[in-house]
């Protein structure tokens, strides 16, 4: 049996916060024009997808399974649609990335068996963690502020990774600096990406940003919005993946040794 102590008690709360409330918020903000009551189902939708993702990034086996299984088939998937989406309508392509799916599947079980998963080279990842990151920012109505929650699953991760690689402390450091400043840049990239298109469509922007604020802004306003919230996203990007590792490092720590360590009166 293994406890936790006070202060890693409130960081892991603080942690299983973000994907509910993250997600629920999304869930507001894309519905709000409509009935209030779909509104409101979406929302609860959203939150309670963002608990199951918390069981499955707190849960070390299901975590592993997962983001082991996901990549391979789920690029198969969404590339095969996007380029269906080209020469047929929805329903069929729909089917097309299905069939992508079915393949991609076959596909990570033939190639990825030999590989234990957190030995897998760094620039593997790196590619890996681009792709979902196109993923998301395209999927969120080119919004990249959602792309954070990507920097805790990497966190995630990168926590796991660290007791299957590393023993010395340092290493594990800049291991965690690493992943946490790769994160920021990629953020930086897609940031930079969403200003250019912005700036180059100002009038369709400003009316995306006033249909989610749900007020009036000008040109001026917002580009001072869209810079200074791209600044503060990228920072707290590299922040977030870093506290993420650096906790559940602990959390792993604690459920592997904690039993040897601390005497449970009954």
């Amino acid at each position: 049996m293994y406890i936790l102590d006070k202060k890693l008690k409130i960081r892991l709360f603080f942690l299983s916060l973000i994907f509910p409330i993250s997600l629920g918020l999304i869930g507001l903000f894309k519905t709000i024009n409509l009935h209030n009551i779909t509104t409101l189902y979406i929302t609860i939708a959203g939150i309670l997808t963002g608990i199951l993702i918390n069981f499955i990034c707190y849960n070390k086996k299901t975590f592993t399974i997962l983001l082991y299984r996901t990549p391979i088939p789920l690029a198969f998937a969404v590339l095969i649609w996007w380029i269906s989406n080209i020469f047929f309508e929805n329903l069929y392509a729909l089917l097309f990335a299905i069939g992508g799916l079915l393949l991609g599947l076959w596909v990570n079980n033939e190639i990825t068996k030999p590989l234990h998963f957190y030995k897998i080279k760094k620039r593997i990842l790196a590619i890996i963690y681009i792709f979902f990151s196109i993923i998301t920012i395209n999927y969120f109505i080119k919004f990249p502020a959602i792309n954070i929650l990507l920097g805790i699953i990497a966190g995630n991760y990168l926590s796991i990774r660290a007791m299957s690689n590393y023993k010395v402390e340092l290493q594990i450091n800049n291991s965690f600096i690493q992943g946490s400043l790769y994160t920021s840049i990629i953020l930086f990239i897609t940031t930079s990406i969403s200003f250019i298109i912005a700036i180059y469509d100002i009038n369709n922007s400003i009316t995306l940003v006033n249909s989610i604020l749900h007020t009036s802004v000008n040109k001026t306003t917002l580009i001072i919005l869209v810079i200074s919230g791209s600044v503060f996203i990228v920072i707290l990007q590299y922040f977030i993946t870093l506290f993420t590792a650096k906790t559940m490092l602990q959390v792993w720590k604690t459920k592997r040794f904690g039993r040897y360590l601390i005497k449970v009166n009954k």
